[in-house]
């Protein structure tokens, strides 16, 4: 009970009452709504704010070189070798290389998995591939053709890739597996059978089914297999793989990797691997560790030395 004593020592108000009670609570539960407001209102703003900075810091990003100082023959990237020579990257000056006098050579149709910890630098093997950071030094060739002095549009056409993170864009369904229309619906619907996923199209629509902005009608897998689909349709030599499978369940999974052992040979395939049971059945493996290729071999002959860091890792994977 809460008593307060006014001017006169006789009078005693009671502000414990029921009715003054109910009377506080109507006054405060608009206050309750009011700060509500205010800190949707705050918080609103403080993201619209960061999203203009965002967009002044990739205003001020320097806009690649497009154009290339020499042009390659018309025969180039039709075998897939690729070579790294001491290759050194770094994604700022004042930050330690993410690539360190990294060298190796990949032969034409060989299937190579890249694996590391995280930030080991398996990321940057593909951006320096990709042209999209500068290398500091060093060179890559591929088909003994220096990738440095190509258009990046030359270099990257040349390339099939299927991203960690599946994209497909607002358009119909034929838009995103061949976006610029080199290719017939019958090789569409052969490579949607390759990679098991003729039936779904069929039974939603066809090639003519609307996609909707990110593929946000698909499951994370089904979007992987269109990705597939699209690089398949490519016909490119070289395949990347950004950890593909790490968003998706061991079944989808196992299906992206016996699609891509099925339908891909030939082709020379880098892939950053989440599993290591992804890589076993590869020709080669690279292990990365701080930027550095501390190891490079068979991965069943690396899996027997109890000494190498991919059997450790594979030990760590509960393999």
């Amino acid at each position: 009970m809460i008593a307060v004593v006014g001017f006169n020592s006789k009078s005693v108000v009671n502000f414990g009452t029921p009715g003054l009670v109910g009377l506080a609570l109507s006054y405060a539960a608009p206050v309750v709504s009011l700060l509500n407001g205010f800190l949707t209102t705050f918080t609103e703003t403080d993201k619209e704010m960061i999203s203009v900075e965002k967009v002044v810091e990739y205003v001020g990003i320097p806009q690649e070189e497009l154009h290339g100082s020499e042009s390659p023959h018309g025969s180039w990237a039709t075998e897939g070798k690729v070579e790294f020579e001491h290759v050194t990257l770094r994604y700022k000056e004042d930050l330690p290389p993410a690539l360190n006098d990294v060298s190796f050579v990949i032969s034409s149709g060989m299937q190579v998995g890249i694996i590391g910890r995280t930030g080991a630098g398996k990321s940057s093997i593909l951006n320096a591939l990709f042209h999209l950071v500068l290398i500091c030094n060093g060179r890559i060739l591929v088909d003994g053709f220096d990738v440095a002095k190509l258009a990046v549009r030359d270099l990257r056409g040349h390339f099939a890739v299927v991203p960690q993170s599946p994209f497909l864009f607002d358009g119909s369904l034929r838009e995103n597996l061949d976006p610029f229309n080199k290719t017939t619906d019958l090789r569409i619907w052969e490579a949607l059978d390759k990679c098991h996923m003729k039936a779904e199209i069929e039974l939603i629509g066809g090639l003519d089914i609307h996609v909707k902005e990110s593929g946000a009608s698909f499951s994370v897998g089904q979007r992987q297999l269109l990705c597939l689909t699209r690089a398949i349709l490519k016909s490119s030599k070289i395949l990347c793989l950004d950890e593909c499978t790490a968003n998706v369940d061991n079944q989808t999974a196992s299906l992206l990797q016996n699609t891509i052992s099925a339908e891909c040979t030939g082709m020379t395939i880098l892939t950053i691997a989440h599993r290591i049971s992804t890589v076993m059945k590869m020709d080669s493996i690279l292990v990365l560790d701080q930027g550095k290729l501390v190891e490079e071999g068979n991965p069943e002959i690396l899996l027997n030395d109890s000494f190498s860091r991919f059997s450790r890792f594979a030990k760590a994977s509960n393999m």
